[in-house]
């Protein structure tokens, strides 16, 4: 299934906001707080490119990589 980069920016989109939730949730973030981490982590530098096809894994998936990230200071 090939997709186009308006199709692909609206699957990031989605997970960025079930990425934001996840964070406000288990680490007691902000909205604002939330999305200033995810923003600012290698694992959503990740989530951008397409290159990486991430955007085709579920949230749990990448929030894995995003959590371990927080925890550790790198991507496994």
């Amino acid at each position: 299934m090939r997709l186009n980069s308006r199709q692909i920016e609206h699957l990031q989109e989605a997970l960025t906001v079930e990425l934001t939730q996840m964070l406000m949730e288990n680490w007691g973030y902000s909205m604002q707080e939330a999305l200033t981490v995810l923003y600012n982590s290698d694992t959503f530098e990740r989530l951008s490119d397409p290159a990486t096809g991430l955007y085709f894994q579920s949230a749990g998936y990448i929030y894995d990589y995003l959590q371990n990230e927080l925890t550790s200071g790198k991507i496994s």
